[in-house]
């Protein structure tokens, strides 16, 4: 039952990364681990309640080569995060790095899992098991495990290398990245569970099968640090996306949790207590998770073909933009970025949308007036996209003057660079210097925003340089476009100069 739980627990973190949007490279290779784990642990439960000692080994054999990838692909993520946040100075080496060490290690896993599936030169399948009893408040737990083969200390090896260069490189970029920084924290938690891992492949090869004691400490080590890093690389995806995850893992938690407790329930309250039967349900509810989970996703192919390829494809961009709604911190920023992308489809579509109907049209309420400013902020440095910008007909300078659309654009982004510029502290001192705190003042809300738009830098890289919290930044970037919205929109509507005189 522990192992059956911590089974249902990995597979919804699998789910909830493989589901959040866009697979980058470190989710998926997260989620390829966390899976490779799940085969491993769903043989381990299925044999642990076999009746007999050949079915036992059978599905202990069939799904031990996830226990040969997991190593493997968790020593990918590790080398994939260094090449993304390693040192400036040393990308291009960590990018080569990464593309010849990964082909090497899952060649490695893959000749040792074919080696282990198929032969006893690892394991010896066929062998009398090695039985092992453990007390806990009274209770006997018994677990067993094949004897090892010629090549276990191979094995072994291999094991031991990828858990502590998974460990060696996150205990680097935790000690390389900025204290108080967002990305240490993350670095931090994923060291827990490389050390994790570390101390549950030794304890597994050593005192589980080497010196006969039971390997259930060591597998519900492996749980624990699946569960930390889980949690982790989806903390860590949010922030490359200035997204919060704490509200949409709740809502999918509660939401899986309803599936396991139906379906699960119902299964297991009606099935005969067999083996039969219950290796047949613990997989049918791995699978219902997973297709609760995938069903919720957009499905682009399918809509296309039932409604047509322009329907299907705004359904799937409506339904994803609904979806990520939630994970924003700040919901005029939400809105802003759902106004951006319904204007972006109906411009797609070549119809015209009702702000930009017409140039003399009425300034917008004070509310969608702040949301055309920072949408036009998210496009600073795109003079195509603010060319066809709402904004353009409600500033003066640039409804009434230039000649063409990227004329015009080229005046919004100068008045938006003008009014961030008025932001700045007079009599202030020098701005804080990258990798000093900003402060609570004035240099806050000026730094967040020049850094952000002007200089385009991304938002995980101003909270290291500035020391900033997500919660401090996101609340000094929605003040600061408060302030810019109502500097704006103090200027008089197009058209209002000219008739008063």
């Amino acid at each position: 039952m522990l192992l059956a739980a911590g089974t249902v627990l990995v597979w919804a973190l699998v789910l909830f990364v493989g589901t959040r949007g866009v697979l980058r490279r470190i989710p998926l290779l997260a989620a390829l681990a966390m899976s490779a784990l799940v085969i491993y642990l769903l043989g381990q439960v299925l044999a642990a309640l076999a009746p007999s000692q050949s079915l036992w080994a059978a599905w202990s054999r069939r799904t031990w080569w996830g226990v040969a990838f997991a190593p493997a692909f968790w020593l990918a993520v590790t080398l994939a995060l260094a090449a993304a946040e390693g040192p400036v100075e040393r990308q291009q080496a960590l990018q080569r790095r990464y593309r010849l060490g990964m082909p090497i290690v899952l060649v490695l896993a893959g000749l040792f899992a074919a080696i282990g599936t198929a032969t006893e030169l690892v394991h010896r399948w066929n062998a009398p098991p090695v039985t092992s009893h453990w007390t806990v408040f009274g209770a006997v737990l018994t677990s067993r495990v094949s004897p090892a083969g010629a090549l276990f200390p191979a094995y072994q090896a291999f094991l031991l290398l990828c858990s502590g260069g998974a460990a060696l490189t996150l205990a680097a970029l935790w000690w390389l990245a900025p204290a108080g920084s967002p990305l240490r924290t993350r670095f931090r938690w994923l060291l827990c569970s490389a050390v994790t891992f570390l101390v549950a492949a030794g304890y597994l090869s050593v005192a589980g099968i080497g010196l006969g004691l039971s390997v259930l400490p060591g597998q519900l080590l492996l749980i624990a640090g699946m569960a930390i890093m889980g949690w982790n690389v989806a903390r860590y995806g949010a922030l490359l996306a200035g997204e919060v995850v704490t509200g949409d893992f709740l809502a999918f938690s509660l939401a899986t949790l309803a599936v396991v407790a139906l379906y699960g329930g119902v299964l297991l309250l009606l099935a005969p207590v067999s083996f039969s039967w219950l290796e047949r349900v613990l997989p049918a509810l791995l699978l219902i998770m997973a297709s609760h989970a995938i069903a919720q996703r957009p499905i682009g192919p399918l809509d296309r073909l039932l409604y047509g390829r322009v329907v299907g494809t705004l359904r799937n961009q409506l339904r994803r933009l609904a979806l990520g709604v939630g994970r924003q911190p700040d919901p005029v920023a939400a809105l802003a970025e759902v106004r951006e992308q319904v204007d972006a489809l109906v411009r797609e579509q070549g119809a015209a949308g009702p702000a930009t109907s017409s140039p003399g049209a009425a300034p917008a309420a004070p509310a969608g007036f702040r949301v055309l400013v920072e949408g036009a902020l998210r496009h600073l440095n795109d003079l195509p996209a603010l060319s066809q910008h709402p904004l353009l007909y409600l500033l003066p300078a640039t409804a009434q003057g230039g000649d063409t659309p990227l004329e015009r654009a080229a005046l919004l982004r100068h008045e938006l660079e003008q009014a961030i510029g008025r932001l700045r502290p007079t009599g202030a001192g020098r701005a804080p210097a990258p990798g000093s705190s900003a402060g609570p003042g004035g240099w806050l809300h000026y730094l967040v925003l020049y850094e952000a738009y002007v200089e385009g830098r991304p938002n995980k890289q101003i909270m290291q340089r500035y020391y900033l919290s997500e919660g401090t930044f996101h609340r000094a970037r929605r003040r600061a476009i408060d302030a810019l919205a109502a500097d704006l929109g103090q200027q008089p509507a197009p058209g209002t100069r000219a008739s008063s005189r």
